[in-house]
């Protein structure tokens, strides 16, 4: 029992009641969540991160997805991840309200399934006011599963455009693809830019 309380402070970052009750020895000062390496950005996003889906994307969960983001980025969460798709705009209206006072604590990504140039920047646009927010650390192409969707990001109005085009007006940091599906079109994408993540 000390050791799994133990452990749960270290991952948690706090003290745990078994760590602090006078009959046992002291346990040392749990140190901080441990963190990874995401992909070309330099960022070490920590072992928990906090996706945008399940409860912060549901129509009508305002007060329980403001109270998870905030403690959430509490315990030490320094990655959200969001997308437009998520709720049509729920979830990065919920984040929103959380980034208007935490932005600078987190490393924020969100993420397009538009697969045109025009369409992706609307999102972009979207996405931004939502989010309540002038940039984002990481914007994303979203469930790539397929070479024809590769083949229509890649065209001359492809969403291609519109990640580099936000990326050299500083508007976004990194540039990424996700999928769900197939990791042969994943590597193809990868193939055809050198994405950040």
């Amino acid at each position: 029992k000390i050791t799994g309380a133990g452990t749960a402070g270290i991952v948690l970052g706090g003290p745990t009641q078994a760590a602090c009750s006078t009959d046992l020895p002291s346990a040392p000062t749990p140190s901080a969540m441990p963190d990874r390496p995401l992909g070309k950005t330099g960022h070490r996003p920590r072992l928990f991160s906090l996706g945008g889906q399940a409860t912060l994307e549901k129509p009508g969960t305002r007060d329980e997805s403001v109270a998870i983001i905030n403690r959430a980025i509490d315990l030490g969460v320094n990655y959200l991840d969001t997308a437009a798709a998520y709720g049509q705009g729920i979830s990065q209206t919920y984040i929103g309200e959380v980034m208007a006072t935490r932005r600078s604590e987190v490393f924020l990504a969100t993420k397009t399934n538009n697969r045109t140039r025009d369409g992706s920047m609307q999102l972009l646009e979207q996405s931004l006011n939502l989010l309540k927010t002038d940039r984002l650390d990481l914007w994303q192409l979203h469930n790539i599963s397929t070479v024809a969707q590769l083949d229509q990001i890649f065209a001359a109005d492809g969403a291609i455009h519109a990640l580099v085009r936000a990326r050299e007006e500083g508007i976004v940091r990194f540039l990424g693809i996700t999928g769900h599906a197939n990791p042969n079109v994943l590597l193809e994408g990868l193939n055809r830019f050198p994405f950040d993540t």
